[in-house]
């Protein structure tokens, strides 16, 4: 005979680390993470057998739109922050504003992103260099673009007055995949157009 929980003691507003879909979205960050941390062994696998890098003729790709987009998305996750902080006390509107804001930097990230790939040096099928280059940053470009579309649900519906400091549960999972989103940026930036002036 099957094993029967009784759940019917548990609250359909569950906070935090108390609810299933905390564990799902962090378990979700973890796998992701450990996909970046494959990336940027890969690039240093890749590095170690070649040579020149990047390849001769190649220049290391422009710092100043990748560290505009670092900038914005640090800002992005200040604002995310923010808004929790807002919709904690019940501020709906003021919550409903900080995610925008967020969508909004991050909408520019990605035209700042587009701007760069225009501007790269290197093809992605030209060399292990452009490869890796190539694929890391799609690969971020991409998450961009699933935050961009996730959060921006979030925004409709905090328009609609869904939010409450009761009912946030899915507001918090989003911003911790927000903030896995901005803050990976971070050793992707580094690896992608420092690691190449720097060895």
């Amino acid at each position: 005979m099957p094993k029967v929980i009784d759940v019917s003691g548990l609250s359909r507003f569950q906070e935090g680390s108390e609810a299933p879909l905390w564990w799902g979205v962090t378990m979700l960050i973890l796998i992701e993470a450990t996909v970046v941390a494959s990336f940027i062994a890969s690039y240093f696998y890749l590095r170690l057998y070649q040579t020149q890098w990047p390849p001769a003729g190649v220049a290391p790709p422009e710092l100043l739109w990748p560290t505009l987009s670092l900038v914005m998305l640090l800002a992005s996750c200040v604002s995310m922050w923010w808004a929790g902080q807002k919709l904690k006390q019940d501020r709906r509107n003021s919550f409903t504003l900080g995610v925008a804001i967020s969508v909004l930097l991050a909408s520019l990230v990605l035209l700042s992103r587009w701007q760069q790939f225009h501007a790269l040096d290197v093809r992605w099928d030209s060399s292990p260099y452009g490869s890796i280059l190539w694929t890391i940053s799609g690969f971020h470009f991409i998450h961009v673009v699933s935050a961009v579309i996730g959060t921006g649900v979030v925004v409709l519906l905090g328009l609609r007055g869904f939010f409450t400091r009761q009912r946030q549960i899915a507001a918090v999972v989003d911003t911790l995949y927000w903030y896995f989103v901005g803050l990976v940026w971070i050793p992707l930036y580094l690896v992608l157009y420092w690691v190449p002036r720097w060895l």
